[in-house]
């Protein structure tokens, strides 16, 4: 019997769910015990709002797949907590070049390694890119990338499948091969990153009733309040090489943060106060209940590897904005140009 109408309604219900790979793609990974208190507080806020939580996870997050042998160890540690939690899981690319591996034998590969590796069942795996090198004449998608997955869901190796970085023709392509497979579709959503909501991915997803993952919901970092210039970020971390974090361009975005500290957080009664991250989270989460997508979710998965970070991220009751207040973001964001692309590189 198929899990995947289960899973969508679980995913229906979570608010925020939780990033894992900055707890071990770094030089120095978060101690275990830092890392379980985190894992578990997230937990605890999920069950607070009655519902499972979201742990998205990565095989080539840190070497020797440590994230899931993170996430091994910590249900080995609380092994009544993990029927608490959809762990979705991506794979399908080199560990090391980080390059789309996404031959049947390679898929293969990848989720029998990472099942291997997380000790049972993924809830959830995508591949992390599309390997179009792959591709047959014609094809939108490489077929058998998904030939494979689909396999492994109907072997009860994995239970579903969600996309990854895919444009809005690929969803399309993709579910109509594979649709009954489908749980939800990954993809950047932030304030400085809004391209799903103009390049047709959020309605697609809307229009096929497939949840709305939305990574680095916090622009990766800039929406923290705690990056105030290249010296705020540590040495080796990729964010130094992004044109978004240099110069002119960081002097550019900061116009946005600054909006939204003057004219947003700070305004707030006292009684009623949130951070720039839990704004930029409400933000995102406020589209689910939007017109422009009336059958859509959008869940924000940030990372915190802290239980200071994961209570300020993952407390629902101060991650709320009013209809006033996205009004107000939305108008600003129509004239606002973020500097620097995503993965764009140099000053």
């Amino acid at each position: 019997m198929s899990k995947v109408p289960q899973l969508k309604a679980d995913l229906d219900k979570i608010q925020t769910g939780y990033g894992l790979m900055s707890l071990t793609w770094k030089a120095e990974p978060t101690p275990l015990e830092v890392a379980f208190e985190s894992m578990h507080k997230v937990i605890e806020f999920a069950q607070k709002q009655n519902c499972k939580a979201f742990f998205n996870v990565g095989e080539f997050y840190g070497p020797n797949k440590i994230n899931l042998i993170y996430v091994k160890e910590f249900f080995e540690k609380y092994p009544e907590l993990r029927s608490q939690v959809i762990v979705s899981c991506k794979g399908g690319i080199d560990e090391v070049s980080l390059v789309a591996k996404g031959s049947y034998d390679d898929v293969i590969s990848s989720v029998r390694d990472s099942v291997d590796a997380i000790g049972g069942v993924i809830d959830i795996f995508e591949v992390a890119r599309l390997d179009k090198t792959i591709c047959k004449e014609g094809e939108v998608y490489p077929y058998e990338s998904f030939k494979a997955l689909s396999e492994l869901v109907e072997e009860g190796i994995i239970s579903g499948i969600s996309l990854s970085e895919v444009t809005a023709e690929e969803i399309q392509a993709i579910a109509k091969d594979w649709g009954k497979y489908l749980t939800c579709v990954e993809v950047e959503l932030s304030l400085f990153s809004t391209d799903i909501l103009h390049n047709n991915v959020a309605k697609v997803n809307n229009d096929l009733g497939l949840v709305t993952i939305c990574y680095s919901p916090l622009g990766r970092g800039l929406l923290t309040g705690n990056i105030k210039s290249l010296k705020d970020i540590p040495a080796g971390d990729f964010r130094l090489a992004l044109k978004r974090f240099q110069g002119d361009s960081l002097k550019q975005n900061f116009e946005l943060i600054d909006f939204l500290q003057n004219e947003v957080v700070d305004k707030r009664d006292a009684s009623n106060k949130l951070t720039l991250a839990q704004l930029a989270l409400g933000w995102i989460k406020r589209w689910s209940f939007s017109a422009d997508y009336p059958k859509g979710k959008f869940i924000p998965i940030p990372s915190g590897s802290t239980v200071n970070r994961v209570t300020e991220n993952f407390d629902e009751s101060k991650t709320k904005i009013t209809d006033a207040e996205f009004t107000k973001i939305n108008e600003f964001l129509k004239t606002f140009v973020t500097a620097g692309g995503r993965y764009e590189t140099g000053n």
